[in-house]
């Protein structure tokens, strides 16, 4: 590997870095509704047997998970927009350099005095893409070291105990809901057997 990396080879690192980072978070994002599930699942074994303690601690693992999660897809919602206007910039470029050939050309042929005016604007244009290239950079180093550190704050203000406690009885009452259609049914197939063996 070369001491020097051409501005081509640095960004497609930096490409494959954001590549990365994204995967990396949807993985992660995956995980925790994984996780969140089974909290969930847990919780409501513990409610049906009264376990208050192992309720209590289910609801706290909970509420980190589902806060955990939210975080994480505001982080990727950042990043991917981060990206967007990362894609824009670059544009921009390709089409300032475009311009400016076009201009140097337009200049040569006609022999204009005005390409030192369009070669001044030209070079303004690229420090401006240049410094949003910068920003970028430093916003997208910035979004994966909070990623990669795995901290999230203010779990209350995200997931509030009504949220989870919400979460707990919607789940509860749809499995309830659930085995008294099961028993209603077993009912009905009863009295129609009851009935198709009165007919014999």
């Amino acid at each position: 590997m070369g001491l020097f990396k051409s501005r081509d080879e640095r960004k497609i690192e930096r490409d494959i870095e954001i590549r990365r980072g994204i995967a990396s978070l949807r993985r992660n994002i995956r995980d925790l509704g994984k996780h969140e599930i089974s909290y969930i699942d847990k919780a409501k074994r513990a409610k049906k047997i009264g376990d208050k303690e192992q309720l209590g601690f289910l609801k706290k693992m909970l509420k980190k998970t589902a806060a955990q999660k939210r975080m994480r897809e505001r982080q990727l919602l950042g990043i991917e927009t981060a990206v967007q206007i990362k894609s824009q910039a670059e544009s921009d470029a390709d089409f300032a350099k475009s311009m400016g050939a076009v201009a140097k050309s337009i200049s040569e042929v006609y022999g204009t005095t005005d390409f030192v005016k369009t070669q001044k604007n030209f070079e303004k244009a690229m420090m401006q893409a240049e410094t949003l290239q910068q920003q970028m950079d430093v916003f997208l180093e910035m979004s994966t070291e909070h990623v990669m550190s795995g901290e999230v704050e203010g779990e209350d203000q995200i997931i509030s105990d009504s949220e989870i406690d919400r979460m707990l009885d919607e789940q509860v009452v749809h499995e309830e809901g659930k085995e008294v259609d099961s028993d209603i049914d077993k009912g009905l197939k009863e009295i129609q057997d009851e009935l198709d063996r009165e007919e014999k």
